[in-house]
């Protein structure tokens, strides 16, 4: 359970450090001086934005496919790395989901 608890923390670490990054990029458009600029490339971020949630699913599905094909690890211990059940490893691994 203790390790458990420790993966989870680094993963959540490593996510808060990401996010952190993404938060500070965005506020690069605060620093852009011309109002109307601003608000263009805000909008230009705003409307690209959902497209690049594609990159993480990306990693997630090629991380999950290492730990499967690299590591030979099977979809019930992938899920219980991840937090997540072995049929939704699975639709990662295939990219489904």
């Amino acid at each position: 359970m203790a390790e458990e608890t420790q993966e989870t923390d680094g993963a959540r670490a490593e996510a808060d450090r990401v996010l952190e990054a993404v938060r500070d990029a965005l506020h690069l458009l605060e620093a852009i001086p011309d109002a109307a600029v601003r608000a263009r490339a805000a909008g230009l971020v705003a409307r690209e934005w959902p497209g690049e949630r594609r990159l993480a699913s990306e990693i997630r599905q090629q991380a999950v496919d290492a730990l499967h094909t690299d590591q030979g690890l099977d979809f019930p211990q992938i899920a219980e790395l991840i937090g997540t059940d072995r049929s939704r490893a699975w639709r990662i691994w295939k990219g489904i989901s």
